[in-house]
């Protein structure tokens, strides 16, 4: 017998990026601002001036509390709107 409005579609099936976020976004947000860090860091010792390291580390610090408040974002929407 076939199912005339068709079967609903496994939620973990869907929206496969949301679901990586929500899973592996803590650690995505401090790779993000390590990442950062870690190219600021690399400049001053490349020898573009010790600012860089500076600058480095505060935007590497920045980029992984945006990145971190997008994920919450992400897991409000995730836990008020996606089925279970």
């Amino acid at each position: 017998m076939s199912d005339e409005y068709g079967a609903l579609p496994d939620p973990d099936k869907m929206y496969p990026v949301v679901r990586l976020l929500v899973r592996y976004g803590n650690a995505m947000a401090i790779g993000v601002g390590a990442v950062i860090a870690i190219a600021g860091i690399w400049a001053a010792i490349a020898g573009f001036g010790w600012g860089w390291a500076v600058a480095g580390v505060l935007g590497g610090v920045f980029g992984g509390f945006i990145m971190r408040s997008y994920v919450e974002v992400v897991r409000i929407i995730t836990d008020l709107l996606l089925p279970r």
